[in-house]
Protein backbone atom coordinates (compact mmCIF):
# COMPACT_ATOMS: atom_id res chain seq x y z
CA UNK A 1 0.00 0.00 0.00
CA UNK A 2 1.26 3.40 -0.74
CA UNK A 3 1.55 6.35 0.55
CA UNK A 4 -0.80 8.86 -1.59
CA UNK A 5 1.16 11.83 -1.33
CA UNK A 6 3.79 10.35 -2.56
CA UNK A 7 1.99 9.73 -5.91
CA UNK A 8 1.37 13.33 -6.47
CA UNK A 9 2.95 13.34 -9.78
CA UNK A 10 0.27 11.21 -11.10
CA UNK A 11 -2.76 12.40 -9.78
CA UNK A 12 -1.45 15.54 -11.05
CA UNK A 13 -1.50 13.82 -14.64
CA UNK A 14 -4.36 12.38 -13.90
CA UNK A 15 -6.09 16.09 -13.26
CA UNK A 16 -4.51 17.33 -16.32
CA UNK A 17 -5.98 14.80 -18.73
CA UNK A 18 -9.01 15.54 -20.82
CA UNK A 19 -11.11 12.62 -19.05
CA UNK A 20 -13.99 13.48 -16.04
CA UNK A 21 -13.32 12.07 -12.83
CA UNK A 22 -15.36 11.37 -9.70
CA UNK A 23 -14.10 11.89 -6.30
CA UNK A 24 -16.29 10.25 -3.84
CA UNK A 25 -15.06 10.57 0.05
CA UNK A 26 -16.55 9.68 3.84
CA UNK A 27 -17.39 12.39 5.99
CA UNK A 28 -16.78 11.60 9.39
CA UNK A 29 -12.95 9.76 10.02
CA UNK A 30 -11.89 11.63 6.55
CA UNK A 31 -12.69 14.76 5.92
CA UNK A 32 -12.56 15.89 9.47
CA UNK A 33 -11.68 13.73 12.74
CA UNK A 34 -13.92 11.54 14.33
CA UNK A 35 -15.58 13.03 17.63
CA UNK A 36 -17.57 11.35 20.46
CA UNK A 37 -20.43 13.45 19.83
CA UNK A 38 -21.37 13.93 15.94
CA UNK A 39 -23.08 16.48 16.44
CA UNK A 40 -19.77 18.23 17.44
CA UNK A 41 -18.48 18.50 14.30
CA UNK A 42 -17.62 21.59 11.95
CA UNK A 43 -15.37 21.76 8.86
CA UNK A 44 -12.60 24.87 9.26
CA UNK A 45 -13.54 27.45 7.40
CA UNK A 46 -10.27 26.80 5.17
CA UNK A 47 -11.67 22.67 4.71
CA UNK A 48 -15.12 24.54 3.18
CA UNK A 49 -13.13 26.78 1.01
CA UNK A 50 -10.83 24.13 -0.62
CA UNK A 51 -14.17 21.87 -0.98
CA UNK A 52 -15.75 24.62 -3.22
CA UNK A 53 -12.81 25.02 -5.25
CA UNK A 54 -12.55 21.44 -6.40
CA UNK A 55 -16.22 21.72 -7.15
CA UNK A 56 -16.13 24.14 -9.50
CA UNK A 57 -12.93 22.34 -11.09
CA UNK A 58 -14.82 21.69 -14.95
CA UNK A 59 -13.70 18.16 -15.27
CA UNK A 60 -14.22 17.33 -11.53
CA UNK A 61 -17.26 16.07 -9.68
CA UNK A 62 -17.28 16.07 -6.03
CA UNK A 63 -19.56 13.34 -3.80
CA UNK A 64 -19.31 13.04 0.05
CA UNK A 65 -20.66 9.87 1.05
CA UNK A 66 -21.99 9.26 4.23
CA UNK A 67 -23.38 7.28 7.15
CA UNK A 68 -25.25 10.44 8.27
CA UNK A 69 -28.66 11.09 7.87
CA UNK A 70 -28.62 13.04 3.92
CA UNK A 71 -29.78 16.77 5.84
CA UNK A 72 -26.83 16.04 8.34
CA UNK A 73 -24.21 15.62 6.20
CA UNK A 74 -25.29 18.54 4.14
CA UNK A 75 -25.25 21.43 6.69
CA UNK A 76 -21.67 20.06 7.74
CA UNK A 77 -20.98 20.40 4.10
CA UNK A 78 -22.40 24.04 2.83
CA UNK A 79 -21.12 23.30 -0.67
CA UNK A 80 -23.26 22.41 -3.75
CA UNK A 81 -22.50 18.55 -5.03
CA UNK A 82 -23.66 15.38 -4.75
CA UNK A 83 -24.72 13.97 -1.13
CA UNK A 84 -25.48 10.25 -0.45
CA UNK A 85 -26.54 10.05 2.89
CA UNK A 86 -27.36 7.05 5.53
CA UNK A 87 -24.83 4.73 3.73
CA UNK A 88 -26.34 5.67 0.30
CA UNK A 89 -30.38 4.96 1.14
CA UNK A 90 -30.80 8.75 0.09
CA UNK A 91 -29.02 10.44 -2.69
CA UNK A 92 -29.27 14.50 -3.96
CA UNK A 93 -27.50 17.04 -6.00
CA UNK A 94 -25.82 17.13 -9.16
CA UNK A 95 -29.60 16.24 -10.75
CA UNK A 96 -29.66 13.42 -8.82
CA UNK A 97 -32.71 12.45 -6.18
CA UNK A 98 -33.09 9.23 -4.86
CA UNK A 99 -34.52 7.24 -1.85
CA UNK A 100 -34.40 3.60 -1.61
CA UNK A 101 -38.12 2.70 -1.47
CA UNK A 102 -37.94 -0.74 -0.12
CA UNK A 103 -35.81 0.93 3.08
CA UNK A 104 -38.35 3.42 3.76
CA UNK A 105 -41.00 0.59 3.73
CA UNK A 106 -38.68 -0.85 6.62
CA UNK A 107 -39.01 2.15 8.52
CA UNK A 108 -41.70 0.91 11.08
CA UNK A 109 -38.93 -1.96 12.19
CA UNK A 110 -36.18 0.70 12.09
CA UNK A 111 -37.95 3.02 14.67
CA UNK A 112 -39.27 -0.51 16.69
CA UNK A 113 -35.78 -1.28 16.73
CA UNK A 114 -34.64 2.06 18.10
CA UNK A 115 -36.71 2.08 20.98
CA UNK A 116 -35.66 -1.62 21.90
CA UNK A 117 -32.33 -0.97 21.72
CA UNK A 118 -32.32 2.49 23.73
CA UNK A 119 -33.91 0.34 26.21
CA UNK A 120 -31.81 -2.45 26.16
CA UNK A 121 -28.70 -0.23 26.79
CA UNK A 122 -29.56 1.46 30.08
CA UNK A 123 -27.17 -0.19 31.76
CA UNK A 124 -24.29 1.09 29.96
CA UNK A 125 -24.78 5.04 30.29
CA UNK A 126 -21.79 5.78 27.57
CA UNK A 127 -24.39 5.03 24.99
CA UNK A 128 -26.53 6.24 22.90
CA UNK A 129 -28.90 5.20 19.94
CA UNK A 130 -28.64 8.00 17.01
CA UNK A 131 -31.88 7.42 14.12
CA UNK A 132 -30.77 8.62 11.05
CA UNK A 133 -35.08 7.73 9.99
CA UNK A 134 -33.54 5.37 6.93
CA UNK A 135 -30.83 3.84 9.19
CA UNK A 136 -29.56 4.11 12.92
CA UNK A 137 -26.44 3.94 14.80
CA UNK A 138 -25.64 2.53 18.20
CA UNK A 139 -22.86 4.08 19.20
CA UNK A 140 -20.44 3.05 22.41
CA UNK A 141 -17.21 5.71 21.60
CA UNK A 142 -17.65 6.98 25.71
CA UNK A 143 -18.22 3.30 26.69
CA UNK A 144 -15.58 1.55 28.70
CA UNK A 145 -13.27 -0.99 26.36
CA UNK A 146 -13.91 -3.88 28.76
CA UNK A 147 -17.57 -3.24 28.37
CA UNK A 148 -17.86 -3.38 24.36
CA UNK A 149 -18.52 -6.97 23.99
CA UNK A 150 -21.14 -8.10 26.82
CA UNK A 151 -22.55 -4.28 24.95
CA UNK A 152 -22.52 -5.90 21.72
CA UNK A 153 -23.73 -9.37 22.58
CA UNK A 154 -27.06 -7.17 24.10
CA UNK A 155 -27.65 -5.25 20.96
CA UNK A 156 -27.01 -8.17 18.56
CA UNK A 157 -29.35 -10.25 20.28
CA UNK A 158 -32.02 -7.37 20.62
CA UNK A 159 -31.82 -6.68 16.53
CA UNK A 160 -31.21 -10.16 16.15
CA UNK A 161 -35.41 -10.62 17.00
CA UNK A 162 -36.11 -8.35 14.04
CA UNK A 163 -35.15 -11.31 11.82
CA UNK A 164 -34.93 -10.40 7.64
CA UNK A 165 -35.99 -6.98 8.41
CA UNK A 166 -32.71 -5.21 9.47
CA UNK A 167 -29.13 -6.14 8.87
CA UNK A 168 -25.93 -4.57 11.71
CA UNK A 169 -22.37 -3.83 10.08
CA UNK A 170 -19.77 -2.63 12.79
CA UNK A 171 -18.48 0.63 12.06
CA UNK A 172 -15.16 2.79 14.06
CA UNK A 173 -16.86 1.61 17.88
CA UNK A 174 -20.48 2.11 16.15
CA UNK A 175 -22.93 -0.69 15.58
CA UNK A 176 -25.06 0.10 12.13
CA UNK A 177 -28.66 -0.74 11.80
CA UNK A 178 -30.25 -0.86 8.74
CA UNK A 179 -32.85 -1.95 6.77
CA UNK A 180 -32.39 -5.13 5.20
CA UNK A 181 -31.58 -4.30 1.67
CA UNK A 182 -29.28 -4.26 -1.35
CA UNK A 183 -27.93 -1.47 -1.05
CA UNK A 184 -24.27 0.54 0.54
CA UNK A 185 -21.87 2.87 -0.20
CA UNK A 186 -20.59 0.81 -3.36
CA UNK A 187 -24.17 1.16 -4.86
CA UNK A 188 -24.43 4.33 -3.99
CA UNK A 189 -20.64 4.59 -5.84
CA UNK A 190 -22.30 2.94 -8.78
CA UNK A 191 -25.89 5.03 -8.95
CA UNK A 192 -23.92 8.33 -8.84
CA UNK A 193 -21.22 7.42 -11.79
CA UNK A 194 -24.66 6.17 -13.64
CA UNK A 195 -26.39 8.97 -13.25
CA UNK A 196 -23.79 11.97 -12.95
CA UNK A 197 -21.19 10.52 -15.48
CA UNK A 198 -19.79 8.84 -17.52
CA UNK A 199 -16.39 9.40 -15.51
CA UNK A 200 -12.91 8.34 -16.80
CA UNK A 201 -11.40 7.98 -13.43
CA UNK A 202 -12.60 7.78 -9.86
CA UNK A 203 -11.02 8.30 -6.77
CA UNK A 204 -12.96 6.88 -3.12
CA UNK A 205 -11.58 8.32 0.19
CA UNK A 206 -12.70 6.85 3.45
CA UNK A 207 -11.74 5.41 6.78
CA UNK A 208 -13.52 2.23 8.03
CA UNK A 209 -15.41 -1.03 7.20
CA UNK A 210 -18.36 0.63 6.05
CA UNK A 211 -15.92 2.36 3.43
CA UNK A 212 -14.82 -0.84 1.86
CA UNK A 213 -18.03 -1.11 -0.44
CA UNK A 214 -17.28 1.60 -1.99
CA UNK A 215 -13.42 0.64 -2.29
CA UNK A 216 -14.84 -2.82 -3.60
CA UNK A 217 -16.89 -1.03 -6.36
CA UNK A 218 -13.78 0.85 -7.40
CA UNK A 219 -11.43 -1.31 -7.78
CA UNK A 220 -8.37 -0.70 -10.17
CA UNK A 221 -8.97 2.60 -9.66
CA UNK A 222 -7.58 5.11 -6.58
CA UNK A 223 -8.59 3.86 -3.39
CA UNK A 224 -7.65 5.67 -0.06
CA UNK A 225 -7.69 4.49 3.14
CA UNK A 226 -7.52 7.23 6.14
CA UNK A 227 -5.88 5.92 8.91
CA UNK A 228 -4.55 2.98 6.95
CA UNK A 229 -6.62 0.51 9.01
CA UNK A 230 -6.03 -3.64 8.41
CA UNK A 231 -7.53 -5.87 5.87
CA UNK A 232 -8.56 -2.67 3.49
CA UNK A 233 -8.86 -3.24 -0.22
CA UNK A 234 -7.86 0.26 -0.90
CA UNK A 235 -4.41 0.74 -2.78
CA UNK A 236 -3.11 3.62 -1.42
CA UNK A 237 -3.76 4.97 2.69
CA UNK A 238 -2.97 9.24 3.91
CA UNK A 239 -2.31 9.53 7.33
CA UNK A 240 -5.62 11.25 8.95
CA UNK A 241 -7.67 14.07 7.55
CA UNK A 242 -5.07 16.22 7.77
CA UNK A 243 -3.57 14.59 5.10
CA UNK A 244 -7.07 14.11 3.38
CA UNK A 245 -7.17 18.46 3.31
CA UNK A 246 -3.48 18.42 1.96
CA UNK A 247 -4.58 16.02 -1.25
CA UNK A 248 -7.58 18.12 -2.13
CA UNK A 249 -5.96 21.17 -1.77
CA UNK A 250 -3.47 20.01 -4.05
CA UNK A 251 -5.81 19.25 -6.05
CA UNK A 252 -7.65 22.60 -6.24
CA UNK A 253 -4.34 23.82 -7.03
CA UNK A 254 -3.71 21.67 -10.07
CA UNK A 255 -7.28 22.78 -11.22
CA UNK A 256 -6.90 26.40 -10.65
CA UNK A 257 -5.64 29.04 -12.69
CA UNK A 258 -2.27 30.01 -12.25
CA UNK A 259 -3.26 33.31 -10.88
CA UNK A 260 -5.42 32.30 -8.08
CA UNK A 261 -3.73 31.88 -4.79
CA UNK A 262 -2.34 28.50 -3.47
CA UNK A 263 -5.51 26.76 -1.46
CA UNK A 264 -2.57 24.92 0.16
CA UNK A 265 -1.99 27.60 2.27
CA UNK A 266 -5.42 27.72 3.51
CA UNK A 267 -5.02 24.00 4.40
CA UNK A 268 -1.58 24.35 6.38
CA UNK A 269 -3.14 27.61 8.07
CA UNK A 270 -5.11 25.32 10.83
CA UNK A 271 -6.13 22.10 11.55
CA UNK A 272 -8.58 19.95 8.66
CA UNK A 273 -11.76 20.24 11.26
CA UNK A 274 -12.50 22.10 14.39
CA UNK A 275 -14.49 20.41 17.32
CA UNK A 276 -16.87 21.83 19.94
CA UNK A 277 -16.48 20.61 23.70
CA UNK A 278 -16.81 17.11 23.99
Amino acid sequence: MKYCLSILPEIDAMLRSDGRILIATDFDGTLCPISESPAEVKLAPATVEILRHVAICPRVKLAVISGRALSDVRRKVPVDIIFAGNHGLEIAGGGLEFVHEGALQLRPSLEEACLVLREAIREWPGAWVEDKLLSATLHFRRVDPRHHSSLLFTARRRIGAFGPKLALRMGNRALEIRPKVEWDKGTALRYIQQGAGPFDACICLGDDRTDESMFRANLEQLNISVGRPRGTVANHYLSDSADVTVLLSHIADVCSSPARSSWRELASSGQAAEIGPR
